[in-house]
């Protein structure tokens, strides 16, 4: 299989937290991550892949559409393109036709997993990138989407005020820059959390593409790059760090009703 013109594909890279402020708190990880043509997988998970890999079945790695959408109801492969299509074209009235939708996101590592960001790429008929939506999950079980119009290729800072609480060491308050590009084989990704025009926290994903096969998924877990439920035992173990450093802790509010807002680009002054 040619990798390189595969609909799923397969990256390796790091990951980087930046906590800035009174206690600061940094942390760096390998990690793996797929892209999948949503388009391509409507119909009978029609995508090609290694056989160390599944969707929506059980494997030593695997992806399930059912995490991912609605938080209100379970979503199956075919509806989940439909359902991001939906989002953009009913929210930010996009005249534009979405032709199709690429999703990076975390597998299950044997059947577990779990996926605090993952972004649509959503293009026209020619490849013109015209949206992309970070989905924003917390370990509470809350949902949000960040509608992002792009306006360059190469990617540009969006603006949108901060709606899902993420962490109980931060207020629901301020406002995040997000970023994401795609060039070549590489995948690169921001989020910058700015109250009172502070940076106060930061994370980045810098990702390669590698080719996609069962050899690199064995190499995966073989070097504890990605393993069952890493990223949930990472996100706890961290936030036993800053307990420990006495960060600030604040209580979880009620889930907001609104799933979804909108970013706008950010000036050069700012």
């Amino acid at each position: 299989m040619n990798y390189k013109q595969s609909d799923i594909k397969l990256f390796k890279g790091f990951i980087y937290h930046q906590r800035n402020g009174r206690i600061d708190h940094f942390f760096k990880n390998t990690t793996h991550a797929i892209l999948i043509n949503l388009k391509k997988n409507q119909n009978n998970n029609q995508l090609k892949h290694p056989t160390l890999f599944s969707i929506d079945k059980f494997n030593l790695f695997s992806w399930s559409s059912s995490i991912h959408g609605s938080q209100q109801k379970k979503i199956s492969n075919e509806c989940l393109y439909k359902f991001i299509i939906n989002l953009i074209t009913t929210s930010v009235n996009e005249k534009r036709k979405i032709y199709e939708v690429k999703l990076l996101t975390f597998p299950k590592v044997l059947g577990f997993g779990f996926n605090p960001l993952s972004i649509y790429f959503c293009y026209n008929n020619k490849g013109l990138l015209l949206h992309s939506v970070f989905e924003v999950r917390n370990t509470f079980g809350d949902i949000h989407h960040y509608i992002l119009k792009n306006t360059q290729q190469n990617g540009d800072s969006q603006k949108t005020l901060k709606k899902l609480f993420v962490s109980p060491f931060y207020q629901k308050k301020g406002y995040y820059h997000l970023y994401s590009k795609q060039i070549d084989r590489k995948i690169l990704t921001s989020v910058k959390y700015i109250i009172d025009n502070n940076i106060v926290f930061s994370a980045s994903m810098d990702l390669k593409e590698i080719e996609f096969k069962n050899l690199n998924i064995l190499k995966a877990l073989i070097t504890f790059s990605l393993f069952p439920g890493k990223i949930w035992i990472n996100i706890h173990l961290q936030a036993l760090f800053l307990w420990l450093k006495k960060v600030a802790f604040y209580k979880i509010p009620k889930s907001e009703k609104i799933k979804h807002s909108f970013g706008n680009k950010v000036s050069s002054n700012k």
